[in-house]
């Protein structure tokens, strides 16, 4: 009776042993199983940097749009929802799929809405106002700086599609886009054919326009 007795402790110890070893990690027990972006920056490092732009070039600006009957403000921030920019992801994941190719990045373009809104869904108001468009990009042959600066062998791309499907053919430089150290490919013209473009703006902006 004794021995059955110790059998069914350790079967029943080991047991226990074996369903804890199979328990979900607790949230804090599994924060290591997800790297930290090494891009990431302290919480004073953000605030002192969107002051210094406030005091520098916001400054400028405001100086320079201000007009007697108007005070301008410029943009602080825009906001795009996280499950917009996942869904661009993904979008641009399904071209590297399509055309099993691959899309190196991402370049984040300061910019503003001109004078003639005429291919934008913005309200006349937005003139002048500053924004920040995406543009991913390919990777060429680097030139002299493209080979010690990476981003500068990256550049901005659109599709010239090769069938029906906009999403399906050459990816093409964006020659408008490039600076003058950024590696070329042989041809970066932009042709007169039908292109698609991945670019992404129409971000919500703050301060809104004056209407």
């Amino acid at each position: 009776m004794m021995k059955i007795r110790t059998i069914a402790t350790v079967i029943l110890f080991s047991t226990l042993l074996y369903l804890n070893s199979c328990k979900p990690e607790s949230a804090e027990e599994n924060l290591g199983s997800i790297k930290e972006p090494s891009q990431i920056i302290s919480v004073e490092q953000a605030v002192e940097m969107k002051d210094t732009y406030q005091d520098t070039i916001g400054k400028l600006i405001k100086e320079n749009f201000s007009i007697p009957e108007r005070e301008y403000d410029p943009t602080l921030f825009a906001f795009i929802e996280l499950d917009s920019l996942k869904q661009y992801i993904a979008y641009l994941e399904e071209v590297e799929r399509l055309n099993d190719k691959k899309i190196s990045g991402i370049r984040v373009y300061f910019a503003a809405y001109p004078d003639s809104l005429k291919n934008s869904s913005k309200s006349e108001a937005y003139k002048n106002r500053e924004t920040f468009f995406f543009a991913p990009t390919m990777e060429v042959e680097p030139n002299e700086w493209g080979r010690e600066y990476p981003n500068l062998r990256n550049i901005p791309f659109y599709i010239e599609p090769s069938g029906k499907n906009k999403l399906i053919g050459k990816f093409k430089a964006i020659d408008g886009l490039l600076c003058k150290k950024d590696s070329r490919p042989t041809n970066p013209k932009i042709d007169e054919t039908e292109k698609t473009s991945l670019i992404l703006n129409e971000f919500q902006l703050t301060p809104p326009p004056v209407e």
